[in-house]
């Protein structure tokens, strides 16, 4: 019997390799768009490891690393509550240290082998965003799958993967933060409402299926149902404020449901995919309860009452769409009563608790209001700003954000002309709709953009391939084939080649993963904390000595306010950096990226007297503990608000003392030959407790000193914009905006005689006095100088530029001896020395860190009625940085004066750690010396000189520190009237003020100080 004819089952034709493609090309496209999205987000990682330690990038991934370890030591609970950090009350960290810790912390347990080191754990942290955000192209590549099929599929994939916008940036490697995580739990919940939805389409449940207990008809309906409330619940369990996802689901089953049932058919099937989704959320919600307050930011009844008012809503609007086809009433009443009743609980909610009412309609403005929230306006929160140029939309999502906008609007026509349309498109073009104006509204919600836009774009796609009628099955034309690559390239073009202004403003994404690094902002802070950690006693042993008391990774009762133990202390900084100072330096912040303690930091910072500074201080502490220390930096000094850049700007937004803002501190002066600008200060910016302690380290300050013997002043005049703004501008006279005098009365004369001018407020330099601080002393900093940082040096040469101060770029990246190095960039500017001490110290470094402590006591006899000036020269050790503690006391008619002096000059290494104080970095190079200063840039000194001891400053010896200050043989000084005129042997005057407080008067016999109007001198 012949075999040569088979059949095609037993001899099926050879599978060509078009059948293959056909088959597998969503599989190698796929995983090439997972391979590349991996490695873009984690070729540049080893910026994040310094000298073997890993940094982060931002403020929160510090405090997530603190939580993740948190789990690794307490696996699987979660910090309940945390007195590391809101010192004096500690904190429940609500959103932070949730599912996205425990799954991390969980995986580092895995890797370590049930014991990993803190190295091991900071290495899964590290890496844990590039994997979270390469893992949501599946989500997105089944989102567009199920909208466009397989190719809109790997379209979708693609365009994420090419997307340099927010969730890029905010999943690369070291931005350990939930916003990554974010972004993959709400795409995937989409997704899983989707399938439900769509399941629910098919099997068309009902609910006398229910009655009848007919599992295998609900079963998938029910189980999907179940999945997409899971999905849901995860998401909330990563971050409580995702109520913004239950916002947008019940906005589609309001509209959906309606929307079914107007064009004649049952919403029951889409209302009980609702209903179960949204019971499981409340439900699960349930089981991390941990507040019964009404709050987003924590798991509390929000999450529960809103998820179980939309599965009700769902049961409420399935039964009465049956009560109006029952009763035979027209279904165009439907969406009238579904509105009506709708307003009625409005209006009785605004009317019964307008507290409740208030606060949702504020939760929903702040979110999708198009405008900027009174609480970012306040609290100055850089992510909850609004989106201050769409420009960024196209230079994120390119071609794709239009082509997403045309998806939207196909589905919205095939909805209206389609009576089956299908449910999870809509869902689509609802949740795009909500992101899109929550994007607008808040900068950090276009973390999510990218999804929808992908999704969507797919949609489009998939319109163009079924318009050309592109098919393997009917062989491929080449019209097909050139629309097709066409439209690619006009999707992916703009993400892969961004030009022009696009290309400044926004990198590609292989770009934004090449630049990738935590900024020199960590590593200064770390080394600071470093060096707090290693020389102030461990909490608990502050005063006392031995070993702290406080549990680092204990486990704390939840409760409002902590009672801190004896030697337990805080340490003030501006709350950007409490995180760090929690992680890097084991010390617990008074403020923090929670925004807690802002108000109480900002009113420390900007004190106007050390009186109100230490009042504020002491209306926080307690009984055994208190604040110890102060870290200030560079950006918290500097006026030049942006990316990277100062952070003065944002105090006065918190500053609760009184109305301030920041025009009381700085204004802003724009040159007429160029772009650039130049900030002025105002007295009340130098009297400020963060700029005496960072730019003076608590000495006082004088407008002219031998040091720096000329009087500045600056000098505007308005002008007008195109747009009819009045601003300050250089001297419409072309002369500098400042200028310098050598005498007070000279720059008082010049500035009497223009309005728009003022003394002092050049750099360092202020306008008069600044007296000096006597319980706040320079104790430790880092290693890294402010002069590292490109944005502090460019800083220094526009106001150089301004004040004609002489830079020069160095050839050989070398200055001499008495100049300051500036790199900026790949080129090194040279500034002399005075220059340097103009605009700032000779080499400031990044972060300085302060102690509180009693301060020394110094009595003494001098000539009566003089003006007595005490000064010590101090060292950093670590930065070699050197300066001049001065400070000045009024002496009686009795010839007895008494100061108090924060720092000590012996005896540092009698107290140290052991001991419970500090081991001092900064140091004193000799005893204080006295002089009776007789002018601006003159003093004679005094015999004498005085040490104060370690123990007497701060606080274990309660003696005084006596000397006897005599005149100098060859001098004489006669008693002095209340003009305090001193008159040395060389009969020459100047009148000077007399206490610390004071404006400081001079008088002098300079020809320059006789003429009304005199030229100011010339530039060197």
């Amino acid at each position: 019997m012949s075999h040569s004819r088979g059949t095609s089952a037993e001899n099926p034709e050879p599978e060509s390799t078009l059948d293959r493609v056909k088959t597998w090309y969503h599989v190698p496209a796929l995983l090439l768009v997972l391979g590349f999205m991996l490695w873009n987000r984690a070729q540049n990682y080893s910026e994040y490891i310094v000298d073997g330690e890993v940094l982060f990038s931002g403020t929160d991934p510090w405090y997530h690393y603190r939580s993740t370890m948190y789990v690794v030591e307490n696996w699987p609970a979660t910090m309940p509550f945390d007195p590391w950090t809101y010192f004096p009350y500690g904190t429940r960290s609500g959103q932070f240290g949730t599912l996205m810790d425990q799954v991390f912390g969980t995986i580092a347990l895995i890797i370590g082998l049930g014991d990993p080191s803190a190295h091991t754990v900071a290495m899964v942290a590290l890496f844990a965003p590039a994997v979270m955000g390469t893992l949501a192209a599946i989500p997105t590549y089944y989102m567009g799958r199920r909208l466009a099929g397989r190719i809109g599929g790997v379209t979708a994939a693609g365009i994420l993967a090419l997307s340099a916008g927010l969730f890029l940036q905010r999943s690369i490697v070291g931005f350990y933060d939930h916003q990554v995580a974010e972004g993959l739990l709400q795409v995937t919940s989409i997704l899983a409402v989707m399938v439900a939805l769509s399941v629910g389409e098919r099997d068309k449940p009902v609910y006398e299926q229910f009655l009848d207990r007919d599992v295998p008809a609900l079963r998938a309906t029910v189980g999907y149902s179940i999945l997409a409330g899971v999905a849901i619940s995860l998401y909330l369990w990563t971050w409580p404020p995702a109520v913004l996802l239950l916002g947008i689901l019940g906005t589609f089953f309001l509209l959906w449901l309606t929307i079914e049932f107007v064009r004649g058919k049952s919403p029951e099937h889409a209302a009980i995919v609702g209903t179960v989704s949204l019971g499981t959320v409340a439900v699960l919600q349930l089981a991390v309860l941990q507040s019964l307050s009404i709050s987003a930011v924590d798991h509390t009844l929000l999450q529960v009452l809103l998820a179980a008012a939309i599965a009700g809503g769902c049961v409420f609007m399935a039964w009465l769409a049956r009560f109006v086809e029952a009763n035979d009433y027209d279904r165009n009443l439907y969406p009238v009563a579904v509105g009506g009743i709708l307003a009625t609980i409005t209006i009785l909610t605004a009317v019964l608790t307008p507290d409740l009412f208030s606060y949702f309609v504020n939760q929903v403005l702040r979110v999708i209001g198009f405008t900027e929230s009174p609480a970012a306006t306040v609290t100055s929160v850089g992510e909850a700003t609004p989106l201050d140029d769409p420009d960024r939309l196209y230079q994120y999502h390119g071609l794709a954000l239009f082509a997403a906008i045309i998806g939207a609007l196909l589905v919205l026509f095939n909805q209206i002309f389609d009576r089956d349309a299908s449910a999870d498109r809509f869902l689509m073009v609802v949740w795009f709709a909500f992101i899109l104006a929550a994007s607008f509204t808040q900068i950090r919600f276009g973390v999510y953009l990218v999804f929808p836009v992908a999704a969507l774009s797919a949609v489009a796609v998939d319109y163009v391939v079924r318009w050309t009628d592109f098919s393997f099955d009917d062989g491929v034309a080449a019209y097909e084939v050139i629309t097709i690559v066409a439209l690619v390239l006009i999707l992916t073009g703009p993400l892969l080649f961004a030009p022009g202004a696009a290309y400044f403003f926004s990198p590609t994404a292989v770009e934004v993963g090449e630049q990738a690094g935590p900024g020199q902002e960590p590593a200064a802070w770390t080394e600071s904390m470093d060096w707090l950690q290693a020389n102030s006693p461990q909490e608990g042993a502050y005063g006392t000595g031995g070993n702290g008391t406080l549990e680092y990774y204990g486990t704390y009762a939840d409760r409002s306010d902590y009672d801190y133990g004896e030697g337990e202390y805080g340490v003030m900084s501006w709350w950007d950096y409490g995180h760090i100072i929690t992680v890097q330096g084991e010390r617990i912040p008074n403020a923090n990226p929670f925004q807690q303690g802002a108000t109480t930091a900002a009113n420390f910072l900007l004190s106007p007297t050390e009186t109100e500074a230490n009042s504020v201080l002491n209306e926080t502490d307690e009984d055994d503990a208190k604040t110890r220390y102060v870290a200030v930096d560079w950006k918290m000094a500097n006026t030049y608000g942006g990316p990277g850049q100062g952070k003065f700007f944002a105090p006065p937004r918190f500053y609760d003392k009184s109305n301030v803002s920041r025009s009381d501190y700085f204004g802003t002066i724009r040159s007429r030959q160029s772009q650039q600008y130049f900030n002025y200060r105002t007295q009340d910016y130098y009297e400020s407790m963060v700029v005496r302690l960072y730019e003076y380290h608590g000495s006082a300050k004088e407008p002219q000193s031998a040091s720096q013997p000329f009087v500045y002043v600056v000098d505007w005049d308005t002008a007008a914009t195109r747009s009819g703004q009045t601003v300050r501008a250089t001297p419409a006279d072309g002369s500098p905006a400042v200028k310098r005098f050598r005498t007070m009365e000279a720059a008082r004369n010049y500035t009497e005689s223009d309005a728009t001018s003022q003394i002092g407020g050049f750099g360092a330099q202020p306008g008069e006095r600044v007296s000096a601080l006597e319980h706040y002393r320079y104790v430790g900093s880092s290693e890294r100088s402010a002069y590292s940082s490109g944005a502090h040096n460019q800083f220094q040469l526009i106001e150089s530029a301004f004040g004609q101060l002489p830079n020069q770029r160095s050839t050989t990246g070398d200055c001499t001896a008495n100049q300051t190095t500036m790199p900026i960039g790949n080129q090194t500017y040279c500034q002399p020395d005075q220059a340097a001490g103009i605009m700032d110290h000779t080499n400031p470094a990044w972060t300085k860190i302060f102690e509180r402590v009693e301060g020394g006591t110094i009595e003494g006899t001098a000539p009566a009625n003089t003006t007595v000036e005490a000064s010590v020269p101090m060292r950093n050790n670590v930065t070699g940085e050197s300066f001049t503690y001065t400070q000045r006391v009024d002496v009686g008619a009795d010839g007895r004066f008494e100061m108090t002096v924060p720092y000590s000059t012996t005896g540092y290494e009698a107290w140290g750690t052991d001991e419970g104080y500090t081991d001092v970095g900064v140091r004193a190079q000799g005893p204080y010396e006295f002089s009776i200063p007789v002018g601006p840039t003159a003093s004679y000194p005094l015999n004498g000189t005085a040490t104060v001891t370690e123990g007497q400053v701060i606080g274990e010896n309660e003696s005084a520190t006596t000397v006897e200050l005599t005149v100098p043989e060859g001098n004489q000084t006669v008693e002095t009237n209340d003009t305090s005129t001193n008159t040395t042997t060389d009969g020459s005057t100047d009148g000077s003020s007399t206490d610390d407080t004071s404006t400081n008067e001079t008088t002098t016999n300079d020809t320059a100080g006789s003429l009304a109007r005199p030229a100011a001198e010339p530039a060197p």
